[in-house]
């Protein structure tokens, strides 16, 4: 969630000031345009991000192998 909020918001900004900058469109156009580019990034980054989050996890221990229990004699040990 968090990887993909920070794409969405790049790509917000970075379309938000390539409009703003270079075209004369409302405020309501840019905003439909812009959000537009938001979801459009997340929907292709979606993998990547996923890949991202899957690699923080595993480098910060967030990721542990279940501890296998032996039953010998119908109890646990």
């Amino acid at each position: 969630m968090y990887v993909d909020y920070a794409v969405a918001t790049v790509a917000f900004l970075v379309a938000w000031l390539i409009l703003d900058f270079t075209t004369h469109f409302s405020d309501p156009v840019q905003v439909a345009i812009v959000g537009a580019v938001a979801v459009a990034c997340i929907l292709i980054f979606y993998p990547i991000s996923r890949s991202v989050w899957t690699l923080l996890v595993y480098i910060s221990g967030g990721i542990e192998k279940p501890k296998i229990r032996a039953i010998r004699g119908g109890k646990a040990l």
